[in-house]
């Protein structure tokens, strides 16, 4: 995959008429199609990750078919799922593997198809499908490939996975060293040209084994598919009369479900095969010019894609603006704000970059990123294949670290900023003191050798070179991020939404806070002129070396710039 040519800031309604349908002709000017059918992008982006399982069609079949055999129904609990996963099915899968795929699958069937289901049932049906998914690997993606058969959608190599626990000690860090192995050097995902059209390509080749699973039935095609079927394909695609007139049901797409209740196999499938198209407007896979919003209608979600950004400070403008997609690809050397709310957040590629996001009510994936530093209150939380990065978060589920993920920091989240209790409601969330610790849980599947994996255990302070996957960030070091706001926007202390801390941090949060009450005190105490004014000149010095140090004299530059700019 190439990277992006310059900067890019997409702000992307829903309307028809601006998308490039890959794979499939345009419609003509001044007549809309009546029916159209689209990727879910987000079930592949946030749903697929790598484990110790290479999968491809014909392990997906096997797995499938073991896991009805050992079932009386098509639905299933997590502890029978748990279970059967990694004692009857083949190829089995560790107990930690399962729980992460879980806890992902349930998450993304409740959040893309706006569901409150059980965490506790699944439709194996779901299962499925969204283990078809997992074939589809955007990391060899080829696009001379897309004619091959068998295994043109091999996943990473993977080693042998090893169970991580599912509790750890609060509070406190290594000091393993990070690996220097750099995500840089793997293929990095964007929302190019050339990952829509593979995720197009793959979904098209492969349609029968999806339908397959959705009629229960992944060794052989079915005669005929009931609408119900076809519905169950709802959660990797979208129906609608427009790319903004989206149909309550799949099967409404398609006419002859009006008039019956099935339909052949093979007639569906071609009627799928001409309606199929890539939503451009949605799942943005062109440049747009930088920082132009489009207009949003009453009523229609919101994608924004930031990419391809290097060595600049981006705020999302409107500041309290909700978001149902949101990508974040590409970028290097930045600092990013999204202030509203997101439905699903994804950030992949990106490179010595800090991402604050305010509230996301679905999904937050982390995916090949090196460097970086995530700030997000989150449903449910996952990082996959990424190293010596840190991870801020408040989350409802515990979060997952997968892949070829090392050197990985986490602590609780912390950030403050004066609309926050707005974003949150908005996501349908609230910092709640019952998930305060719930990141320090972490579901960790990753790749590596056995004692990488083991040394990530512990998360305890231990300076042992064996803790490279993951561990916690020392009170000590713990540190709000504050979001920059004018003067007449930022609140006072007492008004803010109060971080939810575990004890250790909150008590070295207040320590740190009693510290710089008395050296203001001290300061205030100091009446002899000339010895305040060079107590002043050396804060400013230090101030000025540390701006430069760290790289935030830029961001500082940056921030001043936008508010010259900016209509008061």
């Amino acid at each position: 995959l190439k990277p992006a040519c310059g900067p890019l800031v997409c702000f992307c309604p829903l309307p028809w008429g601006r998308g490039a349908l890959l794979g499939a002709p345009s419609a003509p000017e001044g007549c809309a199609m009546s029916r159209l059918l689209w990727i879910r992008s987000e079930s592949f982006d946030h749903g697929v990750f790598n484990t110790s399982v290479r999968w491809t069609v014909p392990k997906v079949q096997e797995f499938l078919e073991s896991l009805q055999a050992a079932l009386p129904s098509t639905f299933i609990s997590r502890e029978t799922w748990v279970e059967v996963a990694t004692q009857s099915c083949k190829p089995t899968l560790t107990e930690i593997e399962a729980v992460a795929y879980w806890q992902i699958f349930v998450v993304l069937q409740n959040a893309a198809l706006g569901q409150k289901g059980s965490a506790d049932r699944l439709d194996i049906r779901v299962i499925g499908l969204l283990m078809m998914c997992q074939v589809f690997c955007p990391h060899r993606v080829r696009t001379d490939q897309y004619a091959m058969s068998g295994e043109m959608w091999p996943g990473l190599e993977r080693a042998s996975a090893v169970s991580s626990p599912r509790a750890s000690p609060r509070g406190t860090s290594p000091r393993g060293t990070s690996p220097r192995v750099g995500v840089s050097a793997q293929s990095s995902i964007q929302r190019g040209r050339d990952a829509s059209t593979a995720m197009l390509a793959f979904v098209r080749q492969h349609f029968s084994f999806f339908l397959q699973v959705a009629c229960s039935s992944p060794a052989s095609e079915p005669a005929s598919v009931s609408s119900e079927e076809f519905d169950v394909l709802g959660l990797i695609l979208c129906a609608g009369t427009s790319f903004s007139q989206v149909l309550p049901r799949l099967s409404e797409s398609v006419p002859d479900f009006a008039s019956r209740t099935t339909m052949p196999f093979k007639d569906l499938k071609r009627v799928v095969d001409k309606l199929l198209v890539w939503n451009d407007d949605m799942y943005t896979s062109v440049e747009h010019t930088l920082g132009v919003q489009a207009t949003v209608e009453p009523g229609i979600p919101k994608a924004i894609n930031v990419s391809g950004m290097s060595k600049t400070t981006w705020f999302q403008r409107p500041a309290n603006g909700d978001i149902d997609v949101l990508n974040i690809t590409c970028c290097s050397d930045c600092t990013i704000y999204v202030t509203g709310q997101a439905r699903f957040c994804f950030i992949s590629g990106c490179h010595d970059c800090t991402i604050i996001v305010s509230a996301v009510s679905g999904l937050c994936t982390i995916q090949n990123c090196e460097k970086v530093t995530v700030h997000v209150a989150a449903h449910c939380f996952k990082m996959d294949t990424c190293i010596d990065s840190s991870a801020y978060v408040f989350c409802h589920v515990a979060p997952i670290l997968s892949g070829d993920s090392r050197g990985i920091k986490l602590a609780p989240f912390n950030v403050i900023y004066s609309q926050l209790e707005n974003a949150l409601k908005n996501a349908g969330m609230q910092l709640e003191t019952e998930f305060v610790d719930v990141w320090a849980h972490p579901v960790c599947c990753t790749l590596g050798a056995p004692d990488e994996t083991l040394g990530g255990r512990s998360g305890c302070l231990d300076d042992s070179p064996q803790n490279s996957t993951y561990h916690f960030v020392h009170p000590d070091n713990f540190q709000p991020v504050v979001v920059p706001e004018h003067d007449g926007q930022a609140m006072s202390r007492e008004a803010q939404v109060p971080l939810v801390l575990p004890q250790v941090y909150d008590d070295a949060l207040k320590t740190r806070e009693e510290e710089i009450q008395a050296f203001q005190r001290l300061f205030a105490e100091l009446t002899d002129e000339s010895k305040r004014k060079k107590a002043q000149q050396a804060i400013q010095g230090h101030f000025r070396e540390w701006l430069q140090a760290t790289g935030k004299s830029r961001q500082l530059a940056d921030l001043a710039r936008q508010a010259q700019q900016e209509p008061r």
